[in-house]
């Protein structure tokens, strides 16, 4: 049997070194695989779910540009993310959304943000909202099919009622903290201190944020996990989001970088290099538990670098908060040793929204939403069977950090529009760029005066999905309303679910809703869903 693995592996990497691509001279890519050769690996993937379902582990960076890795040729040392490069497979064209909580919501749930109120802007300690109750959540899938499942690490999709918390959400154990921007050592934001465990709060002040992670994933796997069931484990670090705080032995080791007041490039390559460093830790606890080969491991960044904290996303044009490539187009690695060839490249499309009904797929795992998914199955592409392209467009949006201004963006095959509007007092200033992302990855040759008719109906499109969020979703809020005043302590100061609603606030009636739903129009949905 395992002389067939092997064989099959190899016939998989021979079989994709012709494969299309954009960059140049790179590792053997994952399409184009051989009707025999992708037979076999079917059979495998059903061996392998059948003996015991595949653990998971989805490892979240945040802010990481795209040429921050080794493998896209970084100064900064990031081994363990090239390991997994070198031992998994890059996808190339993975898409996520250009700030943090529009990302997470549509990892977790496989909907567009834009229909979750979620898609403009990141969750402020001063906003209360958080995902619908409605929406179900990826672990909560994972738990139900006999999952051991976990969280560590960053949340940033609600924390004021109980509901909107990881623990009510699937996730049967949470070490982290709800709020973004979290001081890395002192482990507080806006006063109120943001670390806690299963909802109690805890205390490792003096403690550098990323070893926290690192070191509760791998007791996590040691200690706490029930090793009588596959676990799914979810890692997502603050770094290299801003607070700008590293460790001094980290920041000795790039005494070329500088910090300079509009980027500190010294402590960001710190930050990166300390996130590798625990990657690492929890790469090593998979080899020693011997279960390396059974682990589905996800490596990627929540959206692209911010340039002006030192962050590089190469000769992608933007960055974080754009949606141009930069913003959105992120490192990312999948590695399933023995099942994903290693070493290899794969420029399918991918969107964070796939991955709940793409590992549920790989996993054997049944997807119990009830919504209907924006994600798409992309599994079979990652195999190499599947389409290079996606099939349905992908939509981009972003009303941060500028108040009132608005980028966006529609992908849709080869063809991507991307629109900046900024309401001024009394005008509004906007621009629209047309690129063919296949030949002009880089977004240099602006085609929207050579192609109206496709601006026109790439137009349409983002307009007709844009009109989906929700009056009340999240808009930039950079800072909170002068009289309010942060918790002590975060976990304290959660809602517990015996004292909210069950059911949502609908509005003013049915007759007022439809009036208002009538004035409003395009501008957004009144009533949820």
């Amino acid at each position: 049997m395992k002389r067939a693995i092997f064989l099959a592996i190899g016939l998989l990497a021979i079989a994709g070194i012709a494969a299309y691509s954009y960059f140049g001279n790179r590792p053997p890519s994952a399409e184009g695989f051989s009707d025999e050769v992708t037979a076999d690996l079917a059979s495998l993937i059903k061996q392998r779910t059948s003996e015991r379902p595949p653990n998971v582990i989805i490892i979240l960076a945040d802010d990481l540009g795209w040429g921050d890795v080794g493998y896209h040729g970084s100064d900064i040392q990031t081994p363990n993310i090239d390991r997994l490069a070198k031992e998994g497979m890059r996808l190339e064209r993975f898409y996520t959304l250009p700030v943090c909580t529009p990302t997470r919501s549509a990892l977790m749930t496989g909907r567009d943000p834009i229909k979750l109120g979620m898609a403009n802007a990141g969750i402020m300690p001063w906003n209360d909202g958080g995902i619908s109750l409605d929406e179900h959540f990826m672990p909560q899938s994972f738990k139900a099919a006999g999952y051991d499942t976990a969280m560590i690490g960053k949340w940033h999709l609600g924390h004021t009622i109980q509901q909107h918390t990881p623990n009510a959400r699937g996730f049967d154990h949470f070490y982290g903290h709800l709020n973004t921007n979290v001081q890395y050592f002192e482990h507080d934001f806006a006063g109120g201190h943001d670390f806690q465990e299963n909802g109690k709060s805890v205390d490792h002040k003096g403690d550098y944020a990323t070893d926290i992670h690192g070191d509760q994933s791998v007791r996590y796997l040691q200690e706490l996990r029930d090793k009588s069931k596959p676990f799914f484990l979810y890692v997502p670090f603050i770094a290299p989001h801003s607070p700008m705080n590293a460790k001094q032995e980290d920041m000795d080791k790039y005494p070329r970088r500088l910090d300079l007041p509009t980027s500190p490039k010294k402590t960001y390559a710190a930050m990166v290099d300390s996130m590798d460093q625990a990657l690492g830790r929890i790469l090593d606890i998979l080899d020693e538990q011997g279960i390396a080969d059974n682990t589905i491991v996800l490596f990627f960044s929540d959206n692209g670098g911010f340039v002006p904290f030192g962050a590089s996303n190469g000769s992608l044009r933007g960055g974080k908060t754009e949606t141009f490539e930069g913003g959105i187009r992120v490192p990312a690695v999948i590695r399933w040793p023995e099942v994903l060839p290693a070493n290899s490249v794969n420029d399918a499309v991918i969107s964070v929204m796939d991955l709940l009904p793409t590992l549920s797929n790989a996993t054997g795992v049944v997807a119990e939403n009830e919504k209907e998914l924006d994600g798409k199955n992309r599994w079979k592409a990652i195999t190499g069977r599947g389409s290079r392209e996606r099939g349905d467009p992908l939509y981009f949006t972003s009303n941060s950090p500028v108040y009132n201004s608005f980028m966006h963006a529609v992908l849709d095959g080869k063809w991507k529009l991307v629109q900046t509007i900024d309401h001024q007092r009394r005008s509004t200033r906007s621009e629209t760029f047309l690129f063919n992302v296949d030949i002009d990855p880089n977004e240099q040759n602006d085609l929207a005066q050579k192609y109206p008719d496709r601006v026109a109906q790439l137009t349409r499109l983002l307009d007709a999905r844009l009109a989906q969020h929700p009056i009340g979703g999240v808009y930039v809020q950079v800072m909170p309303h002068p009289g309010w005043r942060a918790p002590k302590d975060y976990a304290d100061a959660v809602i517990a679910s015996d004292k909210v609603n069950a059911e949502p606030y609908t509005g003013y009636g049915e007759r007022s809703s439809k009036a208002l739903q009538q004035r409003y129009g395009d501008r957004g949905k009144v009533i949820y869903d």
